[in-house]
């Protein structure tokens, strides 16, 4: 027996392997020249694959005669100062699976897209989100939702947070140079890991064994469907249900029928010995999939102070003005039901000084409009939201119910909110939407999945869409979005539960996936 299986005793405990023990022991990275990551050993393989500035990297333009192989680090001020730099060899693809370097060049200054995460939050990296049609990226045609952007120009966005990234991302350089990677979507799930246990049950008389068996659709074979309160299996506690029974005293019964294995358990006197099939399943399966493996939590997650979505809870207040007949409110807003950066309350884009409100300087850009003279803005499309406070202007008061924004600018240019911004409303803020996946029974749903109320990762902490893989049901369908916050699946509460149990209870679920999610709008660069 290999040392990755688990170790069995007689009585069919299961012991821990010493590769499980292992993994969560803490290394530090083997390229200690160009990187200084210290993390468990389980994440070594995909931080060297994916991530560590000290990987080889090959030039962009090896396909044109550049010899270069160096450290990832390296590669940036190489490619400035590359022979074959001026010289365009076609547009290299962003390839699946792989980390990968490409040049765009940049007319406008705007790239034109979104991004959400950053390391100080929940998501542990930067995602694009949208791709805008016309946009410089767009015209490119490489990048899409859901890729993973790593360096903008020779600058390291893995450890950034997300207002550095958007500040970098932001930055104007005629030659805009990404380096990024991109999840490759499996085709079938993982297979399970197998353990056979062998367990003896003694029968008392005057008790029942209290096993009851079933057959499924997976395939052959009698599986345990339950066990009876209080009996003798339930007391002994090491059958589970979906247990697979290979053996019932000798008797081969893995392609039998309930009523054969039935027959073989009341044959038996004194005791039933049973040969057990268990899966355990992986802690990433793929995908859907915990992401774990891609260091989404920060080694200092607490001292940053992130943000706790959901609980970010701003305070309201009433705002009340004097108006003259004439006078203007003074604000243009924005956001709404359907609009088109998605569901989102209206918010104050821009305020006129010379109206009663700017007068007032009782609001700010940023700030989010709950109710005007008692009638509730929530759930209004932006026409609607719009007329309902051009019918109130004529009051000669007016009261605003609003909720003081995380986030203002200054100027004469309107606001527009970050995806952070978003993190921070309350939740009677939220327009809660269904998303239904069809799934076949070998296929992937197509999205990696963070967050969880583990105890590693901070309390309270949501479950989030980490990236979403192109040519899946979940891309398909295009209402699922990178950043999303997922709240149920199958009316399975994700609300306060373990990362693992998200994934366990996405991984189980099989044909028709409903999904019950929050969206807010990525952060525009």
């Amino acid at each position: 027996m290999s040392l990755e299986c688990c170790v069995k005793s007689d009585l069919g405990s299961i012991v821990l392997s010493p590769y499980r023990l292992l993994d969560k022991l803490l290394v530090v990275c083997p390229n200690v020249d160009y990187c200084e990551e210290v993390l468990p050993r389980c994440e070594l393989e995909a931080h060297l694959l994916h991530r560590c500035r000290g990987a080889i990297a090959k030039c962009i333009k090896s396909t044109l005669g550049c010899t270069f192989q160096g450290p990832r680090s390296a590669l940036q001020s190489h490619l400035w100062e590359c022979q074959f730099r001026d010289q365009d060899g076609g547009k290299n693809p962003v390839m699946d699976g792989e980390v990968s370097t490409i040049e765009i060049q940049r007319n406008q200054a705007d790239l034109g897209i979104s991004i959400v995460g950053g390391n100080d939050t929940p998501l542990g990296c930067v995602v694009l989100q949208e791709v805008f049609p016309d946009g410089v990226i767009a015209k490119d045609g490489r990048l899409m939702p859901g890729d993973q952007i790593l360096e903008v120009n020779g600058e390291d966005l893995t450890q950034a947070s997300h207002y550095r990234a958007q500040q970098v991302l932001g930055h104007y350089f005629p030659v805009c140079r990404l380096t990024v990677y991109r999840e490759k979507a499996e085709e079938n799930r993982p297979i399970e890991k197998e353990e056979i246990l062998k367990i003896t049950l003694n029968k008392v008389k005057g008790k029942q064994l209290g096993i009851k068996l079933v057959g499924k659709r997976i395939g052959p074979g009698v599986y345990i469907l339950n066990l009876v309160p209080g009996s003798l299996a339930a007391l002994d506690g090491r059958l589970r249900s979906d247990d697979r029974v290979l053996e019932i005293n000798g008797s081969d019964v893995s392609y039998g029928t309930q009523e054969q294995a039935a027959q073989v358990i009341q044959m038996s006197e004194d005791r039933v010995q049973f040969v057990i099939s268990r899966c355990s399943r992986p802690q990433t399966p793929d995908l859907i999939r915990s992401t774990a493996d891609n260091n989404v939590v920060h080694p200092n997650y607490e001292n940053h102070k992130p943000y706790n979505s959901l609980n970010g809870q701003q305070g309201e207040k009433l705002v009340t003005v004097s108006k003259e007949a004439q006078e203007t409110l003074g604000i243009s807003v924005a956001g709404g039901i359907d609009s088109p950066r998605g569901d989102t309350p209206i918010y104050i884009t821009n305020i006129n000084l010379t109206g009663c409100l700017g007068k007032s300087k009782q609001v700010k850009k940023g700030d989010i409009l709950l109710s005007i003279n008692g009638k509730s803005l929530l759930g209004l499309s932006h026409n609607q939201a719009v007329n309902l406070v051009k019918l109130n202007t004529e009051a000669k008061v007016v009261c605003l119910k609003v909720i003081d924004g995380s986030e203002t600018s200054y100027g004469q240019g309107n606001f527009t909110p970050t995806w952070l911004f978003w993190q921070k409303v309350p939740s009677l803020c939220q327009t809660i939407k269904s998303v239904t996946l069809l799934r076949s029974p070998s296929g992937s749903l197509g999205f990696s999945l963070v967050g969880g109320s583990d105890k590693d990762t901070g309390p309270n902490v949501p479950v989030y869409v980490k990236s979403v893989v192109m040519e899946t049901p979940a891309a398909k369908d295009g209402r699922l979005k990178c950043g999303d916050i997922l709240l149920s699946v199958n009316q399975h509460s994700l609300v306060n539960v373990t990362h693992s149990s998200a994934v366990d209870l996405l991984k189980e679920a099989d044909g028709a996936v409903t999904l019950t999610v929050v969206s807010w709008p990525g952060t525009i660069v």
